[in-house]
């Protein structure tokens, strides 16, 4: 484990961002050229259903439930050229565990009636959904994994989903921006899911540059809209192409949509060009200025049409938005490249003390080598290197049943061991990474490198 100080207002650059990442020195990229369709990238063929899981260690027995992750995985032999990692048919890979016991692991394709969403796992007022953004219809999963013909949200969604809701544990409510350019061009939507799991309302925000919306956030009083430097590429579709691109000339904002007075009237600040994937959160602080927290691509899916590794490092940003004074500031916090931040589920919206990520490279290489936990109000990371073979994805944070600090509790994710072509479930004490993982349950068959996943409880 490594602790280090990270740069809280420095705006150091990186020595060498603009240098292109190369995969194929660290065994990613293969004889077809498309890096996200080999090593670890590459898709599994067998859907298994395996019990009796061996265990190394001991998992809390506080912990019963169900870890999911979706992520693409391309059942057919996609073009080589032209695949973009986002464009993979979804794929769950799941443990149950039950009283610190691994019961079973299986993976299984997510499809329903064409639909296949690839992005995320979630669940909310007792339903499991896949989900995706851009249209995509989201598919109920139940406990086994199965992928089930229900309406998503009681039947009542109407537009296009998300693949980065926001929940608010406050009231129940999940929050997300949408988007379905293939039936609607000039809008987005501010969808409102109830606690009850039916949808409260969907408001159309005119969005005239169709940026990619793939992430928001909210705040007490605000939803956050990104309407950054991606836009859809009619350009891109024509030539079969993922139909998003880098554009220079789109002014990049963030907008404060006011969560309760029901208007469209959003408050917009100028930011410098740059684009997000994920946000780690957004927060009001005693001043009534809205604080997010994000990793910030400064250019992407410009010179590369396949993925989002290959152009510049994602680095953990903030920002400072003066809702008086309707101004943003910018600040670098760190200069080691993160990318799928996760935090306590219960503080989204609010001030958050610690983030948990990926490092996805120390020095612009793209080896997922390394579990980041950030300490916000100390101003310092501690890193914990997975070792040379080894590689992570997202690691999602569990409180702890007795939780007495913001930390307490435990960190999982998928490990993938190069050498032997294999993957873990790690369970990590989030209070002590240095330790490394409290528990490794073996798994039949390595686990590609996917995109988010859910802790579902009980």
């Amino acid at each position: 484990m490594k602790r280090r100080k990270f740069l809280i207002g420095s705006g150091v650059a990186v020595a060498g961002a603009s240098a292109l990442w190369t995969m194929d020195q660290y065994g990613l990229a293969g004889n077809q050229g498309n890096p996200y369709l080999q090593g670890n990238f590459a898709p599994v063929k067998d859907q298994v259903l395996t019990d009796q899981l061996k265990v190394v260690g001991e998992i809390p027995k506080e912990l019963s439930g169900l870890y999911l992750r979706n992520g693409p995985n391309p059942m057919t032999s996609p073009n080589h050229k032209k695949y973009h990692w986002f464009s993979g048919e979804g794929m769950l890979h799941g443990v149950r565990i039950e009283e610190g016991k691994a019961l079973w692991y299986r993976n299984t394709r997510v499809q329903l009636d064409g639909s296949s969403p690839n992005t995320h796992v979630i669940s909310h007022a007792d339903k499991i959904y896949a989900i995706v953004e851009a249209g995509g219809r989201p598919v109920e999963i139940d406990q086994q994994l199965n992928s089930l013909a229900s309406e998503p949200f009681h039947g009542t969604l109407r537009t296009g989903f998300s693949a980065h809701p926001k929940l608010d544990s406050t009231s129940g409510q999940m929050h997300a921006i949408c988007y379905d350019y293939a039936n609607d061009l000039d809008n987005v939507h501010h969808v409102t899911v109830a606690s009850d799991g039916r949808i409260k309302a969907a408001q159309a925000i005119p969005l005239p540059s169709r940026s990619m919306v793939h992430e928001c956030a909210i705040t007490k009083n605000y939803v956050l809209v990104l309407d950054l430097s991606i836009l859809f590429s009619f350009y891109m579709l024509g030539r079969g192409y993922f139909p998003f691109s880098w554009s220079d000339e789109h002014q990049a904002r963030i907008g404060l949509l006011n969560r309760h007075d029901g208007s469209d009237e959003i408050k917009w600040f100028d930011i410098d060009p740059c684009y997000v994937f994920h946000t780690v959160n957004a927060y009001e602080d005693d001043q009534g200025n809205v604080i997010l927290d994000a990793m910030r691509y400064q250019r992407l899916f410009d010179n590369d049409w396949n993925g989002p590794f290959s152009e510049e490092p994602s680095l953990l940003t903030r920002w400072v938005l003066n809702v008086r004074q309707g101004t943003a500031s910018e600040q670098q916090l760190d200069d080691m490249p993160t990318e799928f931040p996760r935090i306590h589920p219960e503080l989204v919206g609010q001030f958050n003390r610690y983030g948990y990520c990926l490092g996805v490279g120390a020095e612009l290489k793209p080896d997922f080598g390394r579990i980041i936990k950030y300490d916000l109000v100390n101003q310092r990371s501690d890193i914990a290197e997975l070792g040379a073979e080894k590689m992570a994805g997202e690691p999602v944070f569990i409180p702890a049943a007795s939780q007495q600090s913001e930390d307490e509790g435990y960190l999982m994710t998928y490990l993938y061991d190069r050498s032997l072509d294999k993957s873990d479930l790690v369970i990590y004490n989030a209070q002590e990474l240095r330790s490394g993982p409290i528990a490794e349950i073996k798994l039949p068959q390595r686990v590609p490198f996917g995109f988010h996943g859910s802790w579902v409880a009980g």
